[in-house]
This record gives C-alpha cells, structure tokens and sequence, in this order.
C-alpha cells in the first residue's frame, strides 16, 4: 500500500470515505447511519464498477460496522453519526475535489482517435484523443517503452504515468524530455504514458498542472499501487486554476483507461495498470467496465 496517508488496500472503503468527507466538510450534511448506508456505500460500489448491494440485506451495514472494528477503526462508534476518525480528512482538498471514478469511467468510452505512425525516431507512439465531452479539448497521447530522443516534446505541459514493475509513479512537467530521462534509471519505467492538451499554447498555467498533480496522485491512489510518497502542493488553488486541474485529471485519466482497455495491440511489456489486490468479486475487471450512464 501507498505510504500516502489516507491510504487504504480496499478501493470501496477509500472512495467511500472520500465521499462521505465531501458531504461532512464541503457540503456540511448531518448523515445518519441509514443515509450512509443506502446512499454512500451504494455510490463508491458504483464509481469503481462493482454491482449495488441489495437493499433488503446487511451487507452494507456490515461494510460499515467493519470500519468502525478496532484496533485501526476508520469511522466513528457506533451509536455516532458515521464520521472518518482521521482529522485530516476535513481539510485535504486533494481528495475532497477528485473526479468521481464512474463519470471518468464513463468518459473513455468511445472516444474520436487519430493514430499516427510510429514515431521510430524519437521511440514513443502518439494518438490525437478527443473525448466525448465538450468542456475537454483534444489530447495529444504520448505513449513508449524506451527513453525518448531529446526536445521531442519541446514545452508542452501536461500530465504522465510511469509504469513500474509493481506501481505506477505519476506527475507532471512542462519538459518532459528532461523529466523522463531524470527517471532513467532510477524508476527504471517499464513504459510510459504522458497526455497533454493538444493547443499546448492555450492558457493553461502552471498553478492549475500543479494541482492537477496533487489530484491525479490521489484519484489513483485510490485504485492502483502507486511510488509516490506525497500528493504534490498542499496548498489549494483559486477555483479557476482548481476547475481547470479537475477537468485535466478527468482526460487524462479517461485517455489512460481507454488505452488500457481498448488498445491491446500495443506491443510493450506489462500493458496493464497495477491495481490494488482486493479479493472483491470480478475486481478489477469491473473497473475498466463502461459504467452506465
């Protein structure tokens, strides 16, 4: 598991207590236990693909009693309104603003792409993505298993995954060139991902990739094994630059799942993300389901 704190092994238990944070410390909800149950338990079951608990049983009950069992209880006692016990949840905006998985799930379906050849020469593939919402403007999808040639990627800003042989080290750089051969070969990538807007000169400032970062590190953390030892600034943004870092994470993330899951002809070693190894039914294959809308 992450050394991140706030980390958790089990995905719904991460997502669920994101959630439930959200409606404590953003929309300052007074829950009671039946709301949690048939509303917060369903929700994070929903974002990461798994199938809705039946209503008439106790299994979602049990999910939170589990979490209220000593000795390491991540919610309050019973008889108490349910509340996460870590006190850091009330104010780290890097997981109470993340894109809810379902709706970047929803997003890598079927988006319009433009494949160019392979790049031979500077060792990466490249794919021109535009995604099905209209508020996202079109990616430039950098993908290799090797260290590519110097200045390919001149000043675009943007976001990349590194695949290792376990975990997935994420971040961001207006250099990549520089950036990646920095990570030769001290994360020795098994291969590499980095997505950038395609108008890489449009109004895209560096406030907004810095807490693009911190949310990408987060909003992963909470499915797959990630290096990472911090989240990235800590200090929130102003809502324009936040409102900008939100929708990068949710493209970049809808890209990386679509590659994932929809090009599986691509010829480089362990093309697969690194999840969690939870032993809940059909995970994590339900994750890279396109949800319903």
């Amino acid at each position: 598991m992450s050394n991140l704190s706030l980390s958790y092994d089990n995905p719904v238990t991460a997502v669920f207590l994101r959630i439930l944070a959200w409606e404590l410390f953003v929309a300052n909800e007074t829950l009671r236990v039946q709301d949690v149950v048939t509303e917060q338990v369903q929700a994070a079951r929903h974002e990461i693909g798994l199938p809705l608990l039946n209503k008439q049983g106790g299994a979602a009950h049990d999910f939170i009693q589990n979490l209220r069992t000593p000795p390491k209880p991540f919610l309050s006692p019973g008889g108490t309104p349910p509340k996460p016990i870590e006190p850091a949840w009330a104010t780290d905006w890097r997981l109470l603003y993340l894109p809810s998985h379902s709706h970047v799930r929803q997003l890598s379906y079927k988006p319009v792409w433009v494949e160019p050849e392979l790049q031979s020469a500077t060792n990466h593939i490249e794919y021109l993505v535009t995604l099905r919402n209209p508020a996202i403007p079109p990616l430039r999808v950098f993908l290799g298993k090797e260290r590519p040639a110097n200045r390919t990627f001149g000043t675009r800003r943007g976001l990349y995954f590194l695949r290792q042989n376990d975990s997935l080290y994420l971040g961001q750089t207006n250099e990549f060139d520089i950036r990646i051969s920095h990570h030769y070969p001290r994360r020795n990538p098994i291969w590499w991902v980095f997505i950038s807007i395609e108008d890489h000169t449009a109004a895209f400032t560096q406030d907004s990739l810095n807490a693009a970062e911190s949310l990408l590190i987060s909003f992963w953390n909470e499915v797959c094994v990630i290096s990472n030892q911090k989240r990235g600034g800590d200090q929130k943004p102003g809502f324009a630059y936040l409102q900008q870092a939100i929708l990068l994470v949710e493209a970049a993330s809808a890209a990386m799942i679509w590659l994932i899951r929809d090009r599986t002809n691509i010829d480089i070693p362990s093309w697969s993300l690194p999840f969690k190894k939870w032993s809940g039914k059909n995970w994590p294959l339900c994750y890279l389901s396109v949800p319903d809308a």
